[in-house]
């Protein structure tokens, strides 16, 4: 921990230095892969996509629907003074349309997680600000939303992440109950209809506890042939890196899970932190931080 510290502090002092010299924005990178995703060496040759006016596109899930691929995602501009939600449609040559706004309110919102029950397309968007864990539904996919409840209220939680497994579902969330910043804990909840939810919180609450290791980096996918869950580390700076975490517990009486690999962006020395990650099938969607020169 000493380590981590001490690496925080030398950061902080580099990224000072960087500030002067260095603008810095969100953006997506996507593609499909040959092969499954086995090697983190397939996330270099991606695509990008970055605001016209170098913006925030960031927090970016993928929605397959009728033979049409999309991206959900997060975007601030200088018009809006809160984050909001966005959606765009992707093609195998790298190209994709604009971008079209799906969810705009009075209060921020980010971290798209889009997923399919049935026939119908549902979000959970992260709503913090509101002090809630809301669910909307897609009444007309893409673009039109309504909200369906709140799965949880008076709550402080963010990038809140349902996934189904053997029958349950849970909920993997970070909250800010008995700790200072998001990430320092992780939190499970769980029923057996997300539709109708009955919430129980997991006995083992937090599952995982430290300093800003643990907040949710997307939806749980299968890497190296084992289920992980990606998480943001942002002990050095916020979106530093992401970290696979291969889950080898998770029912309603345990939790456990081990590091198994770090994603950092090494992909382009111009890039500065990654913190959200996607994978369906062999697509892939992360997003990452862009340095450009000062009136460049």
């Amino acid at each position: 921990m000493l380590n981590r510290l001490i690496q925080k502090k030398w950061y902080k002092y580099q990224q000072a230095k960087k500030a002067k010299t260095f603008d810095s924005h969100w953006y997506m990178r996507f593609g499909w892969l040959e092969q499954p995703f086995t090697t983190l060496e397939q996330l270099d040759s991606l695509f990008e996509i970055h605001s016209p006016r170098k913006f925030t596109f960031a927090d970016s899930f993928y929605a397959y629907e009728n033979g049409r691929h999309f991206i959900f995602f997060e975007e601030v501009d200088d018009q809006h003074p809160v984050g909001f939600l966005s959606v765009l449609e992707i093609f195998k040559d790298g190209t994709y349309t604009p971008p079209e706004t799906i969810l705009k309110l009075d209060y921020h919102l980010s971290y798209p997680c889009v997923f399919k029950i049935d026939n119908t397309w549902y979000m959970v968007p992260e709503t913090s600000a509101n002090k809630t864990i809301e669910l909307w539904k897609c009444t007309e996919f893409p673009l039109k939303w309504e909200k369906h409840s709140n799965l949880i209220e008076n709550i402080e939680a963010v990038d809140s992440t349902p996934f189904y497994y053997e029958g349950l579902w849970y909920l993997f969330t970070s909250t800010r109950r008995d700790c200072k910043k998001f990430g320092d804990r992780l939190d499970l909840f769980f029923t057996t209809d997300i539709l109708n939810p009955n919430w129980q919180e997991h006995p083992m609450n937090p599952v995982c506890r430290g300093s800003q290791q643990f907040r949710m980096a997307g939806k749980p996918f299968i890497y190296k042939g084992q289920l992980v869950r990606p998480s943001q580390d942002s002990l050095k700076r916020y979106g530093g890196n992401i970290e696979l975490k291969a889950i080898t517990q998770l029912s309603p009486t345990a939790y456990e899970e081990k590091l198994l690999e770090v994603v950092l962006p090494d992909w382009d020395q111009a890039d500065d932190g990654c913190h959200t990650i996607n994978v369906e099938d062999n697509f892939v969607v992360l997003d990452a931080i862009r340095l450009t020169p000062k009136n460049n």
